[in-house]
């Protein structure tokens, strides 16, 4: 599908807790463009950091675009690459339903299905590992048809949770748009004593507490959690700027490890 009209969506960020503004609109450009209404840059050009609960996009005057997973995720999810400008006002994407539903309803709805976005997918030869210092938590791409994650997590009150995941946009819609993202209850007064989660409710996320789970509705999945990491890595890996064709095994990995894996790989 192919973006064939301008979706406006406002809300306040989900570390910020500030008013933000994205405006996705359809664009002559071969890739995926960002900006911040002064600059802007294709995805693959944006230096990149993962370590402040979220996936900051950093232009090279250092200014950057706060938390973007998800909606790179929803875009990515659905196969779209290709025609899209993003312009976000306030610094950060706005936290909307805490995963990514309401953008791909959003992208489909506005979307001409009929038109394929044909980017050729980056493929690799060889396997490609990331791990973290002290080698408890890693990813790895190995060589591989099509798009294919295995992750497994584990949390305190919750266990461990693996989830296999063969994608297509249908099963991504399905199966990842809808998982929504999570927080320790005993972790927010410090996250917003650092100027993180000031936007969060239960309303776009997730509350883990040593007493039981509390999300709106219930759980949308028995493993929700394994799933909403699928839906971070998604977009994550959306900064190679094109789909990538791989088995990806990810072990408690995160943001920070997901973007290294990215960068290394529109490296090579």
């Amino acid at each position: 599908m192919t973006l064939n009209g301008t979706i406006i969506l406002k809300g306040v960020g989900l570390h910020s807790g500030q008013d933000c503004e994205l405006v996705i609109s359809p664009s002559e450009s071969p890739e995926i463009i960002m900006s911040n209404g002064i600059h802007e840059l294709p995805l693959r050009k944006f230096k990149l950091s993962g370590t402040n609960r979220g996936s900051d996009y950093i232009f090279s005057d250092d200014s950057r675009i706060k938390t973007c997973e998800h909606v790179l995720s929803g875009l990515a999810g659905l196969g779209i690459w290709s025609g899209v400008k993003l312009t976000v006002k306030g610094g950060e994407m706005p936290a909307l339903d805490g995963c990514a539903k309401i953008i791909c309803d959003e992208i489909i709805a506005h979307s001409d299905k009929s038109q394929e976005n044909n980017i050729n997918a980056l493929e690799i030869s060889e396997p490609v590992i990331i791990s973290s210092d002290d080698k408890t938590r890693f990813i790895a791409a190995f060589p591989c048809e099509n798009l294919h994650i295995t992750y497994t997590v584990e949390y305190k009150y919750i266990g461990a949770q693996i989830f296999d995941y063969d994608y297509s946009p249908g099963n991504y819609f399905n199966e990842i748009a809808s998982a929504r993202t999570f927080a320790y209850e005993s972790d927010i007064n410090y996250l917003r004593s650092h100027n993180m989660a000031l936007g969060g409710s239960l309303d776009n996320a997730v509350v883990i507490a040593e007493s039981g789970i509390k999300a709106a509705g219930g759980l949308r999945f028995a493993n929700e959690f394994v799933r909403h990491k699928i839906l971070d890595l998604t977009g994550d890996l959306a900064a190679i700027g094109r789909p990538l064709k791989a088995h990806i095994i990810a072990v408690r990995a995160g943001h920070e490890l997901h973007l290294k894996l990215a960068q290394k790989l529109r490296g090579d």
